[in-house]
């Protein structure tokens, strides 16, 4: 187990849990779940099953009454009926157990009944030192060490660890972000709220920012219960790493939902979105922005500059690209005389940019991955350039190792942002393309204006962070978006 670094690690790598709920096997919800998962884990830590009827689970003794556990665990896990948490949060206190994951709903979302019992568990909570995380909340996963509170079954064992780490104020946002293990950026940590008694965006993070497995946090948030103090938060994590955010509720409507969904009371809506911008944090557009815009951050170093560089099939995608560009705060980048001159002896139809490769291509045959390749190495080396938009067509019947080879050759460039978008004559060959440019380090896009608008966010961070750090920009500040 790794060294205690943190209040909040108890959450993420206890030494042991003890679980409240359903003990039935192979059924899809329950605290059975939990265990199952991590037994697939080879969790390391001990696991105390209580339930006054079960006799074992999964080959565990269950315990009868926590009373029964001789050791006190780290971690409690309540995944019974709002009846009965209270309850059992009063017997882990008297026992000693200092953190609780509650599961069960009908709290603060239930009004006006259930704010009366939330702040009954909070009452309980306080007096005994518990750290709480929820109630209405599925807890924590965590793919470095292997640890999981999730009570539903996600149905694949295997989750691919990588540097991404997502808070969230709502539950059913997890098993989207969990399942972001499918993608080669994997998932590092996800943390649903809940109704935040206790833990809150602010507590995780501060967290996050602490924590060396995680290189950028995406944040989902309704509201904030402290936000001067989140607004600290914020900007020390903004200063460690990215941080992209999405809060909606700025319509009457989403508010009013959003009250009834977490028991979460929305503030101003153009308040937030000021204090998000000082905080550092890239108010992103919707939910799946928080993995695909995080990508280039996970594997680029930050852009020096906002000047777009774009190669595309087509002159109408490259147009396109453009609009895309000047819309989020980039610029296409004004090619030097020294690039024009070599892409001009490659082919007396380049020359221009974006760079067109469709009209050259007509008579290159296969060799036209090579004429890409010569494009991309010569804006690559352009010192007018910051990051690339590369934009190409899959061709049908067209021996996949062609495109491996590019895709290879662009992928061991690490010194740009490089994001890619492909059309074809079938979105299996697309998606195909995708998966391999994604293989050799390049993020794709089934959506042109995403891509384009990923590389905005790591181009607005940049300048944001130099601000903030009071470090001297690398280029003319006009390189930058305002």
């Amino acid at each position: 187990m790794k060294q205690r670094v943190h209040r909040l690690d108890p959450f993420f790598n206890p030494q042991s849990i003890v679980l409240f709920g359903s003990m039935q096997e192979g059924w899809f919800f329950g605290a059975a779940v939990i265990i199952s998962d991590l037994l697939k884990w080879n969790y390391a830590g001990k696991i105390y099953p209580v339930h006054p009827t079960a006799r074992t689970v999964y080959g565990i003794p269950v315990f009868k009454d926590l009373a029964l556990v001789k050791d006190v665990p780290e971690l409690a896990v309540i995944v019974t009926s709002y009846r009965h948490a209270p309850g059992i949060l009063e017997q882990c206190g008297a026992k000693g157990v200092r953190a609780a994951v509650i599961v069960s709903d009908g709290f603060g979302e239930a009004r006006p009944e259930g704010k009366i019992r939330q702040e009954e568990l909070s009452r309980i909570a306080k007096f005994h030192g518990i750290r709480v995380m929820g109630p209405n909340t599925v807890g924590v996963f965590n793919a470095e060490s292997r640890f999981t509170t999730i009570p539903y079954d996600r149905g694949y064992e295997y989750s691919k660890q990588g540097k991404l780490s997502i808070i969230t104020q709502t539950g059913m946002y997890s098993p989207q972000a969990i399942a972001w293990h499918e993608y080669e950026a994997g998932i590092n940590k996800v943390i649903d709220l809940g109704n935040m008694s206790d833990v809150d965006e602010t507590d995780c993070l501060e967290y996050l920012a602490q924590d060396d497995s995680t290189d950028v946090i995406s944040l989902y948030m309704e509201h904030s219960r402290r936000p001067r103090v989140f607004l600290d938060a914020l900007k020390e994590a903004s200063l460690r790493k990215p941080v992209l955010c999405l809060m909606p509720g700025g319509s009457p409507g989403a508010a009013q939902a959003m009250a009834s969904h977490t028991g979460s009371m929305a503030g101003n809506a153009e308040l937030y979105q000021g204090a998000l911008r000082q905080g550092g944090a890239l108010r992103v557009e919707e939910y799946e922005d928080l993995r695909d815009c995080a990508t280039p951050f996970l594997w680029y170093p930050l852009p020096k500059g906002n000047r777009l560089g774009i190669i595309t099939f087509s002159g109408a995608i490259g147009i396109q690209a453009i609009d895309a560009a000047e819309s989020c705060g980039l610029s296409p980048g004004k090619l030097s005389s020294e690039s024009r001159r070599q892409l001009a002896a490659v082919s007396s139809t380049l020359g221009g940019h974006p760079i067109d490769v469709g009209p050259a291509s007509a008579t290159a045959g296969a060799g036209v991955f090579d004429l890409y390749r010569k494009c991309f190495d010569i804006l690559a080396a352009d010192e007018n350039i910051d990051c690339i938009y590369l934009n190409t067509y899959v061709f049908s019947g067209l021996n996949p190792a062609y495109y491996e080879d590019l895709l290879r050759r662009i992928g061991s460039f690490r010194d740009k942002p490089i994001v890619s978008w492909c059309y074809g004559p079938s979105q299996r060959l697309v998606l195909e393309f995708g998966a391999l440019a994604e293989r050799h380090g390049i993020p794709f896009y089934l959506n042109s204006r995403k891509a384009v608008r990923s590389l905005s966010y790591m181009s607005r961070y940049a300048r944001w962070k130099a601000a903030a750090s009071g470090e001297p920009l690398r280029h003319p500040s006009e390189h930058f978006p305002r």
